[in-house]
């Protein structure tokens, strides 16, 4: 971890003030890492404190040693308690009742496509299939299509979507499944092989020949040298997302996170020397990302760092609506072929790669610049966001990474409308175009995204609450109901303070009680006992038991 990867808010640096001086920091709000730098160093210890002296590095250690430890705390700024509560748009950001008219009048492919998979798999949240939708159309196009943004970016319609959801009940598999049949009909060889260590992805991502390519079936060899064209353009469409998040931690994996956050940029050109396979080169890059994982599988895979460091600001976050219903299940089994021809169209028109000369030299792919009458709406809408990112703001510090590439999100999600109604348009323009109608319905889908991540936040704090809270009252009743606070957070292997909000958490819910220990020299000694009603219903639970 270096020094830059680390910030002290005013309530860190008076923490760790008090902490290098001995004095309480009891109910003071800290960040998760200063948290877990106090839960395993006592800076009045001269060899942990130059290991906090290190990790912070002399301007950090500089700025706690300017606070003064007997002032009061500093005012913590206003965080809204419920997550899920989602800040609205301003008035000049947020589409008219004409506007919402004209969303209707775009992307007949996705509602059709959303009207036949809502039926098919009539379980599955229409979130999810909105974005299994929008993930075919975006390797239907590959990185053949892009946006000349006033800020000077290339702005690509590839997409990583993440669908969130406890298992079995919204049924995921069954939509990602409809995606991948609708994919194998209209161009199988834009689905990429499951990636495995980092040096083979890349040599898929370089268009690379497996090494048992001559042993493997005429139609597979078919299929992946017309899929090598494409090579760095392709999907993966994984059922078990948390196993890729989780593999990047491991030794052999390394690498892989930053070249998955590089690849969502769609860089022209990427090279890596490995050791077994040489130089890989990658071209024209605009890989693709669908995946499905449960929330509880997500808390576990991911770090902290994986909500501020871009990784999963890069995902569009999608949970089931809030006004998720079941669907009537569609009475015959219908198969997609109309959707498979028109996506196929589609990915048909655009030009297709360069093929290598005799020499084995390859041209420079050909990628359209489309014209867009979008930017005052992108502007509105960005600016609104970026507002709701200020440092005084209420917004979780874990969405402002994905606040700030929400504008991204819709601008990729733009193209993608206005690619598919091209291709289903028979007198269409050479080019597609994307219009204000194009950008107002984007600008509604990654709204409900934002939305989601929202949900997505608030179930995930939940689920660590309300674990926590659990794992507490099971250790007070092994520990024959009464514990200290040095115990618990010890045996939870936990940061102490997570732990004292989870005990104030109970003690207000009267399932725990704060108890009076005898006075023990040079030390605060602090104990909870399980509450009377506690210990009652779990003498009955108990006795039921023995009965």
């Amino acid at each position: 971890m270096s020094h830059a990867d680390i910030t002290l808010t005013p309530q860190d640096a008076y923490v760790l003030a008090r902490a290098i001086v001995g004095l309480p920091y009891d109910g003071v709000p800290l960040s998760p890492l200063t948290g877990l730098l106090l839960a395993h160093l006592d800076p009045q210890m001269p060899d942990d404190l130059q290991i906090l002296r290190r990790v912070l590095g002399q301007q950090l250690m500089l700025e706690v040693l300017r606070v003064d430890p007997d002032a009061a705390p500093p005012e913590a700024p206003f965080r809204n308690t419920d997550l899920n509560i989602v800040p609205d748009l301003p008035e000049d950001a947020r589409l008219t009742e004409a506007q919402i008219k004209e969303v209707t009048d775009v992307g007949t492919w996705l509602d059709d496509y959303v009207r036949w998979a809502g039926t098919a798999a009539n379980e599955t949240p229409l979130n999810f299939h909105i974005g299994a939708g929008l993930y075919l159309a975006a390797i239907a196009v590959g990185r053949r299509l892009y946006i000349q943004t006033p800020w000077r970016q290339q702005v690509f319609p590839n997409l990583y979507i993440m669908i969130v959801a406890v298992s079995t009940y919204y049924r995921k598999s069954a939509g990602l499944s409809l995606a991948n049949e609708v994919a194998r009909l209209s161009m199988p060889h834009m689905i990429m092989p499951q990636p495995g260590s980092p040096e083979n992805f890349m040599s898929m991502l370089g268009g690379v020949l497996p090494p048992n390519f001559s042993d493997i079936p005429q139609q597979d060899r078919a299929r992946l040298e017309k899929g090598n064209r494409y090579a760095a353009q392709r999907g993966l469409l994984r059922d078990e997302l948390s196993g890729l998040f989780k593999s990047m931690g491991k030794d052999y994996m390394a690498g892989l996170k930053e070249l998955i956050m590089t690849l969502y940029d769609c860089p022209a050109y990427l090279d890596s020397n490995t050791n077994n396979k040489g130089l890989v080169v990658i071209r024209d890059a605009a890989l693709s990302i669908l995946g499905a994982v449960t929330p509880a599988e997500l808390g576990h895979s991911l770090s902290a760092a994986d909500w501020h460091n871009g990784n999963l600001a890069r995902f569009s976050l999608l949970t089931p609506e809030t006004d998720y219903r079941e669907r009537s299940a569609s009475s015959d089994s219908e198969a997609p072929t109309d959707l498979a021809a028109r996506l196929k169209r589609l990915h048909e028109k655009l030009p297709e790669p360069a093929q290598p000369n005799a020499l084995g030299e390859k041209k420079q792919s050909v990628a359209w610049s489309l014209a867009a009458d979008i930017w005052p709406h992108v502007h509105a809408y960005e600016q609104a966001l970026r507002a709701m990112t200020a440092p005084d703001s209420s917004l979780d510090d874990r969405l402002r990474a994905i606040y700030g590439r929400m504008h991204v999100q819709a601008i990729k999600v733009a193209i993608l409308l206005a690619a598919l109604d091209w291709a289903d348009t028979d007198d269409a323009p050479p080019h597609p175009k994307v219009t204000a109608a194009h950008w107002f319905r984007a600008q509604t889908i990654t709204e409900e995204w934002r939305a989601s991540a929202h949900r997505l936040l608030a179930e995930l704090g939940e689920n660590e609450e309300v674990r926590l809270e659990n794992r507490i009252l099971g250790l007070l009743k092994t520990a024959g109901g009464s514990a200290t606070v040095r115990d618990l957070y010890r045996a939870l292997r936990s940061p102490r303070k997570p732990v004292i909000e989870a005990l104030k958490a109970l003690e207000q819910d009267g399932r725990v009680v704060k108890v009076d220990l005898p006075p023990n020299p040079g030390k605060r000694s602090e104990a909870y006992q399980l509450s009377d009603e506690m210990t009652v219903e779990g003498s009955l639970l108990s006795g039921t038991r023995d009965n």
